[in-house]
């Protein structure tokens, strides 16, 4: 081929092809004079490219600053992943984070690795679509946690869970470092972790009995199988016996018989130091009777130190006396949908003098109360002389407001009052909370007070709560001084689901001097 016809032929798309774009340059930056002839240039295979690009990649590593974060100590990444991992999970932050930083780099996965805090909680959600986790992958996450205490959650995605036998075994392998343990488990599952040496180091135990639908037959209900597992004598190998620094207990237990509320309670209870315990259980239809001295028998085992009771227990035979029961140090009671004759007789038999919270739930019986009820908790007053500061009703129908004020009379020290979903008369209740000065002032302490009803009874008579609030508020006679112990409304909140307050009611609550006010209409629209 002539030297004439060579120079005819095109070579800038083969340049191209091969050529990286800083290639392309350095030949249109070259003199003319130290170009290569392009007869005598020869090609360049992309083998050859690929080898050019990747030494310029290495060159421009080493010269180019790396990205800041590996500019950090590992003493620093193990901070930062720590806090990371353990902290709150939020809805955009993965199930197991500990396991997607392993896999960004080695140094990552070093650092990972020789962070034993990093696993020191192991969350595993089990059934359909949950994750998959068995002993093995339980002993490997623990297994780097090196000596430090453990926080063990295993929870059901689904009714249909049957936890894999090998996990709670792995789990007693470091039952000597458990610190918070959270387990949503069938019965059959619980009875084993009473052969557990014990937990010397458990601060936090939240135990959840759920229905195992592979093993479950016959009647609806939670350890229909398993009663005869739990033998006579069986409650004396309770799972906490060795457990000197358990402080809060959860136990939530649904659908059992009446049998089985004991037994599966001796299980757990009594713990002497207990400061919290929520005990939830319900039995497996509304018309079962569970004798009430064992249950009691236990929560007497555990009453010494309790700071905090949520209580929820089936309805009791009747005709059996309930011994008293005295808990010096409680200051929370929680009473959750207790049979209205059932909660008359627990609380004739208790005694709290140093009780500062009560509540209780009547939703689920249908807002039910016992005529008794005031006078119960007159009757607890003066057995018990509480300083009580905050004193909440939800659900209870038929209380009549003279039998709510009457309460309310025995309790000067409060400065929390909720009335939710009570139906009460708008209008005697708020006469009776007015300051007067001809009359005896109720609750002269209020500072929080929540009304929330579906709707206002009688209508029209919001104006009422404007007169209460702007009487204990804006009162102002230099004739006669405001009491020295009459406190502002603070916080109020006052909703009706099916009324709207009128605009001149809720201009004067506005204008009353409460820092922070709730107010909803019916169209559920919050005014702050």
């Amino acid at each position: 081929m002539s030297a004439s016809s060579s120079s005819d032929v095109d070579y800038s798309q083969d340049v191209e092809f091969y050529l990286s774009p800083p290639d392309i340059e350095e030949e249109l930056q070259l003199p003319l004079h130290e170009a290569t002839p392009p007869e005598c240039k020869p090609a360049i295979t992309i083998a050859e490219t690929r080898s050019r690009r990747k030494a310029r990649l290495l060159q421009l590593a080493l010269t180019r600053s790396p990205s800041p974060i590996y500019s950090l100590p590992c003493e620093m990444l193990s901070l930062i992943f720590t806090e990371y991992c353990l902290m709150s999970i939020s809805p955009n932050k993965k199930p197991s984070p500990q396991s997607v930083l392993t896999q960004v780099c080695s140094t990552w996965r070093q650092v990972a690795y020789g962070t034993p805090r990093l696993w020191s909680r192991f969350q595993a959600l089990l059934g359909e679509n949950g994750f998959e986790v068995h002993g093995d992958t339980m002993t490997t996450w623990l297994g780097r946690s090196g000596e430090v205490p453990l926080e063990i959650a295993i929870r059901p995605k689904d009714i249909t869970f049957s936890p894999p036998s090998n996990i709670l075994e792995c789990m007693g392998s470091f039952c000597h470092r458990l610190r918070i343990l959270h387990l949503a488990i069938p019965l059959h599952a619980v009875i084993p972790l009473s052969l557990l040496p014990g937990f010397p180091l458990l601060t936090a135990l939240n135990l959840s009995l759920i229905r195992d639908e592979s093993t479950r037959s016959g009647p609806n209900k939670v350890g229909a199988n398993d009663i005869g597992q739990l033998e006579p004598g069986y409650h004396q190998l309770s799972i906490l016996r060795n457990s000197p620094r358990l402080s809060d207990l959860k136990f939530v237990g649904w659908e059992l018989s009446k049998e089985m509320v004991p037994k599966v309670l001796s299980l757990l209870l009594p713990v002497s130091q207990l400061n919290t315990v929520q005990l939830l259980v319900a039995a497996e239809a509304c018309h079962i009777l569970m004798d009430p001295l064992p249950y009691l028998k236990i929560l007497e085992g555990s009453c010494a130190s309790l700071v905090q009771c949520t209580l929820r227990c089936p309805q009791w035979m009747s005709g059996i006396i309930v011994p008293g029961i005295t808990f010096p140090l409680l200051q929370i009671l929680d009473l959750v949908d207790w049979h209205d004759e059932c909660e008359s007789r627990f609380l004739n038999a208790i005694t709290v003098p140093s009780l500062r919270y009560f509540r209780t739930n009547h939703t689920y019986h249908g807002g039910f109360v016992n005529e008794s009820f005031a006078s119960d908790m007159i009757d607890l007053q003066e057995r018990s002389s509480a300083p009580l500061r905050t004193f909440e009703l939800l659900g209870m129908h038929e209380l009549p407001v003279d039998d709510l004020l009457s309460i309310l009379a025995v309790f000067p020290m409060l400065h929390n009052l909720g009335l939710n979903q009570c139906d009460l008369d708008t209008a005697p209740l708020m006469q009776g909370l007015e300051f007067c000065v001809n009359k005896p002032l109720l609750v002269p302490r209020l500072q929080t007070f929540s009304f929330k009803n579906a709707q206002l009874k009688p209508k029209g008579s919001d104006r009422y709560i404007a007169d209460m609030v702007e009487s204990r508020n804006l009162t102002i006679d230099h004739d006669q001084p405001r009491p020295i112990d009459l406190h502002r409304i603070s916080k109020l909140t006052v909703i009706f689901e099916k009324t709207s307050l009128s605009h001149a009611v809720t201009r004067r609550l506005k204008n009353s001097g409460i820092r922070e006010l709730t107010l909803t209409d019916k169209a559920k629209k919050k005014v702050n």
